[in-house]
């Protein structure tokens, strides 16, 4: 199994280990959590085979599973990038979001050092403050309900994935994180993130390196991160020294606004 087929069969492990009810259908497989519907990442078609799929096919799938659940959102994703990039424009066309995450595998030091002895290992419970301080400046997050789905089931799926957690405190309160989730012999470093106030430091660079040391302390032969194929950070993580493996792309058609009362 190649390096990008592995990392992305570590993560749909994840995904299915977190839903409470899978549904295949004609492309793959639905993959779905009840119990946190507001969650688009853990409630989404997933295309496991991509022959002979069109657009419209997959919209028609989507509003019948989608609509069976009782969801707002549709969101679809293909594993294959080179069927991805096929299907864009139509998603595109039809005034869905389309998104393109990047693999990124570890392949030794890079150009960009960091400080790694100033980043403590800590529990889950000591960085929910700090998520949800990330998560309210997103523009998605317009309710406590949303946030407070979003935050907790995070915390499942890192207990699913074996997750280990490393922050940078400044005056006692973490401002920079990094979670590394782990079956063995694969992790994956996930949810970076630093608070505005502190951006700018190297504190990223610090809690990715120190996730990385540990991986590879515990023996693990892959370590992978997904990067926004489309935004900065995956520059940050190749002079960390991570490489692109492979893409996936992530079609979404948001819920529609609610209208004046």
């Amino acid at each position: 199994m190649s390096e990008l087929a592995r990392a992305i069969a570590f993560e749909e492990a994840l995904r299915e280990r977190s839903a409470d009810r899978i549904v295949p259908f004609r492309f793959g497989r639905a993959v779905f959590n009840n119990a946190y519907p507001n969650v688009w990442d853990l409630n989404v078609l997933r295309v496991d085979d991509p022959s002979g799929t069109t657009v419209n096919a997959l919209v028609a799938e989507a509003e019948r599973l989608h609509g069976e659940a009782g969801h707002a959102h549709r969101r679809i994703a293909v594993l294959d990038e080179h069927a991805g990039a096929r299907l864009e424009p139509g998603f595109r066309e039809l005034g869905w979001e389309t998104d393109r995450f990047l693999f990124m595998a570890y392949r030794g030091a890079g150009s960009r050092p960091g400080r790694t002895e100033q980043v403590k290992e800590v529990d889950a419970a000591e960085l929910r403050p700090l998520r949800e301080e990330i998560l309210r400046a997103e523009p998605w997050a317009d309710s406590d309900e949303v946030v407070h789905q979003v935050l907790d089931a995070a915390a499942m799926t890192a207990r699913a994935a074996h997750a280990r957690h490393f922050a940078v405190r400044i005056d006692g309160e973490p401002v920079s994180m990094a979670d590394l989730f782990s079956d063995g012999r694969t992790a994956q470093v996930e949810d970076v993130a630093t608070k505005p106030t502190q951006r700018g430091r190297g504190l990223a660079t610090a809690v990715v390196l120190r996730a990385v040391e540990e991986a590879l302390a515990g023996g693990h032969d892959l370590v992978f991160l997904i990067a926004d194929d489309a935004d900065w950070p995956k520059e940050l993580y190749a002079r960390l020294g991570f490489a692109p493996l492979g893409r996936k792309w992530l079609f979404l058609r948001k819920p529609a606004p609610a209208g004046p009362v």
